[in-house]
C-alpha cells in the first residue's frame, strides 16, 4: 500500500471528526446547562432578555440570562418595575448602586425585602424586576449553585410578597 493512502485516510478522518468534536459543549457551557437544569427542578424558568439601557449607556445592552418565577395568579395587567445595578453609587439611588429604571415602584414590603438581599448579591446580578413574566433576576451565571440557591430564595420571597400585595 502506498503512503498516500494512509495520508488520505487520516485527512478524511480529520474532516469528519473535526466538526463533530467542535459541536460538543465546552466546560463553561456544560456548567451553565447544569445551573439551568437545577433551576428548572426548583421551579424557575429561564430565558434571554435585553435590559433597558441605563441613562449613561450609549449602546444597546446585550441579551442577558434571566431566571424567573412565573406569577402565582394570572393577572392581565401587572405594572412592571425594574431595579438595575448602575456603575456608580449615588445618594439618589434606591440602594447604593441600585436604582429604578421605570416609573413604577413596588410597595414598601417589597422594598424592605430587596434591601435585605441587595448587599448579598454578587456583581454578576445586574437587575431584578417584576411584571408580566413574574419575578425576574438578570444574572450572568458567573457563580455556582450557592449563588443560584440565594437567587431562588430571593425570588420565592419576592414572589410571595408581591402576590400578597396584589390580593
Amino acid at each position: 500500500m502506498s503512503i498516500w493512502f494512509f495520508i488520505m485516510l487520516i485527512v478524511a478522518c480529520a474532516l469528519v471528526l473535526g466538526p463533530i468534536s467542535m459541536l460538543r459543549p465546552n466546560p463553561a457551557q456544560k456548567r451553565k446547562e447544569q445551573l439551568r437544569l437545577y433551576a428548572s427542578k426548583k421551579g424557575l424558568r429561564f430565558s434571554m432578555r435585553r435590559l433597558p439601557a441605563l441613562k449613561t449607556d450609549t449602546d444597546q445592552p446585550m441579551a442577558t440570562p434571566v431566571y424567573y418565577l412565573p406569577p402565582q395568579s394570572k393577572t392581565l395587567e401587572v405594572p412592571e418595575w425594574i431595579l438595575m445595578r448602575t456603575r456608580y453609587t449615588h445618594e439618589g439611588n434606591f440602594y447604593l448602586e441600585w436604582d429604578w429604571q421605570s416609573a413604577v415602584r413596588p410597595k414598601g414590603a417589597t422594598c424592605d425585602l430587596l434591601k435585605t438581599y441587595l448587599p448579598r448579591l454578587p456583581e454578576s446580578v445586574s437587575a431584578i424586576s417584576h411584571g408580566g413574566l413574574g419575578v425576574c433576576v438578570f444574572w450572568s451565571e458567573n457563580e455556582g449553585v450557592e449563588t443560584l440557591d440565594l437567587l431562588i430564595e430571593m425570588l420565592s420571597e419576592l414572589n410571595q410578597v408581591e402576590s400578597t400585595l396584589a390580593d
